[in-house]
Parts: C-alpha cells; sequence; structure tokens
C-alpha cells in the first residue's frame, strides 16, 4: 500500500500522465524544502515507471510492493559521502557503470540521487554524459533544495518539478492517520512547522527542533520590533552548533516567506509560528524583505563553506535589523 503523499496532487497527475503517453523524463528534479515530501515523490515517480498494474502506480503489484519495501533490485539510492553529504565521484563512476546493465526484473533502472545539495562540481561533471545520454532503460531521479545545487550544464537536462507544502489540515491529518500521533500532540506540531509534515515528524521527536523553532519564531517577533538586541542574542545561542545555526536559517527564511504572503493577503503556511510572522508582516516592505532574505541566504552559505559560526551569526543579526 502507498504511504499518501499531500499537497503535491498535480505534481502526482503530471507523473501519472507522463506515464500514460510513455514520456516519462529520463532525468528529473524535485526540488523544495526539506519535509515536504521530495524522497516520497521520487519513490513514486520511480513506482509509476516500473508498475507492471493498471493506472500505474497501482501499489499492489510485486513492482510497487517492493520499491514501497525499498527492495527493489531495479531502484538503486547512491550514498552520500564527505562532511557536505554529497556524491563520491568514485559513487557516481559506479552508477555510470552499472547503468549500462540490463535491468533485473522489468524494463526500465532508477537511480535516487537523494539531498544533492552538497553534490560539488567534479561529481557532477562526472555524471554529465549520463544525463546528456542516458540508456534508454535509464531514469535519473534528483532531490534538492534547490534548482541553485547544480550546474546550469546539468540543470539544462533535467525536468525540474517543485515540491509544494501541504495545507496545516493535511499535516494534521497526515500526523494523526498517517503516523499515529495524539491529537494535542499533532496540533502542538502543525502549530510550530505548518504545512511540513516532514519537519512536524523531526519537531516531535526532537526536543532541540523544539527549541529551534520556539527560537525562529521569537527572533521573528524581535524582528517584527526592529529589536537589535534580542535579535543578536537568541543568534549568539547557537554560535557553537553549525548544524543547528544552518537549520534555525532555513527555520527564519520559512517565517519571512510567510510574513510577506501574509501582506499580501495570502494564506502562509510554511513557517513554525504564525503570530509572529504576523507580526513581523505589518510594515514589511518588499525591499526589506529582499535584503532579510539575501542576508539569511548569504549566511547559510557562509556556513555551509565552515566559516566561523559565531562571526555570521553576529553579521546576520545586525544586517538582519538595518
Amino acid at each position: 500500500m502507498m504511504t499518501p503523499i499531500y499537497g503535491n496532487d498535480a505534481v502526482l497527475e503530471q507523473i501519472r500522465t507522463m506515464r500514460a503517453r510513455d514520456r516519462m523524463p529520463q532525468a528529473v528534479l524535485f526540488w523544495g524544502e526539506r519535509g515536504r515530501g521530495r524522497r516520497s515523490l521520487a519513490r513514486y515517480f520511480a513506482m509509476t515507471a516500473l508498475c507492471n498494474g493498471e493506472n500505474a502506480p497501482c501499489g499492489e503489484c510485486p513492482s510497487c510492493r517492493k520499491i514501497a519495501q525499498d527492495i527493489h533490485p531495479d531502484v538503486m539510492w547512491p550514498e552520500h559521502s564527505g562532511k557536505r553529504g554529497g556524491f563520491s565521484v568514485e559513487t557516481v563512476r559506479h552508477v555510470i557503470s552499472d547503468a549500462i546493465v540490463a535491468p533485473n526484473d522489468g524494463d526500465r533502472k532508477v537511480y535516487i540521487f537523494t539531498d544533492c545539495d552538497g553534490m560539488d562540481i567534479r561529481p557532477q561533471n562526472t555524471l554529465l554524459k549520463l544525463t546528456e545520454e542516458p540508456p534508454a532503460h535509464v531514469l535519473l531521479v534528483f532531490t534538492a533544495l534547490s534548482r541553485s545545487a547544480f550546474l546550469e550544464t546539468m540543470l539544462s537536462r533535467m525536468m525540474p518539478i517543485a515540491v509544494r507544502p501541504c495545507t496545516p489540515e493535511e499535516c494534521r491529518r497526515a500526523l494523526t492517520q498517517d503516523h499515529g500521533v495524539r491529537d494535542a500532540d499533532a496540533d502542538a506540531a502543525v502549530s510550530a512547522c505548518g504545512g511540513n509534515i516532514g519537519q512536524a515528524l523531526a519537531w516531535l521527536e526532537d526536543s532541540d527542533m523544539q527549541a529551534l523553532t520556539r527560537c525562529a519564531a521569537q527572533i521573528t517577533g524581535a524582528l517584527a520590533q526592529k529589536n537589535a538586541y534580542s535579535v543578536l542574542r537568541l543568534l549568539a545561542g547557537y554560535e557553537k552548533d553549525r548544524q543547528s545555526a544552518l537549520t534555525l536559517l532555513e527555520l527564519l527564511d520559512l517565517q519571512l516567506r510567510d510574513a510577506l504572503a501574509m501582506q499580501y493577503g495570502q494564506n502562509a503556511c510554511a513557517g513554525c509560528d504564525r503570530r509572529s510572522a504576523e507580526g513581523l508582516s505589518r510594515g514589511l516592505s518588499v525591499s526589506r524583505a529582499a535584503r532579510m532574505h539575501e542576508a539569511i541566504r548569504d549566511a547559510w552559505e557562509a556556513l555551509d563553506a565552515n566559516v566561523s559560526t559565531r562571526i555570521v551569526l553576529a553579521a546576520l543579526g545586525g544586517e538582519l535589523v538595518s
């Protein structure tokens, strides 16, 4: 049985239509924020491509059941390596040599490269020829936070598909019905994470994540009041924890996105705290939002490049309230 995928009905229909018309792309990229279901969509794509039943993906044929259990011999998930969690040149070369081998069970082989944001230039260049001219039986699937994770030469040979958030109501239903979360806990997780099911599950299981969402809400509130001291103090709490600082910046960017959407009367549900986002939205200009977004993005990239966490967060605090 397939796990439900929420918030992306149009994407699911697009995949089914491509299969029905025998026009499955040989290279596809599912991109969007962590927790929105990029991996689930990659698995759904593979299931649709390899399904042996009617109305693919049927979810019941041997191929669908094997993919659902991650035991299908023709669906490969290359392993990450290195400090940035990318893919080594050796791993890519192994995929290239394996790709010319005929499938085991059916007509196609699917290689799913997840979380490609740490894939650097060398493995991308090594993979380029396979992406340009894959064997007829090979499908390549990639997932990433952003399209910018890839070189233009790689990106031009993929079909990019944006992964959308689900509504808070859908997130709550997924937590209670699919994951057995108690109603009260589901309400708290949805309040913190909006329509992001993956983040909600992580939030429920991780006290550190709960602390990060509280901090992101507090910083958002301080930004609404232009309280530079509070912003700097809250950011400084993560100057010795690079990974948590990276997550905090992602949460802040979602809060900023919600605040800007609210100003234009749109229903926003990506961030972790609606009330503080509403406060920030009052008087938030497009130019200020753009500056804040650029500052957060630049800080994230600097942290990812191992620049001093203390220096990056201190500089970010100053830029956010300027």
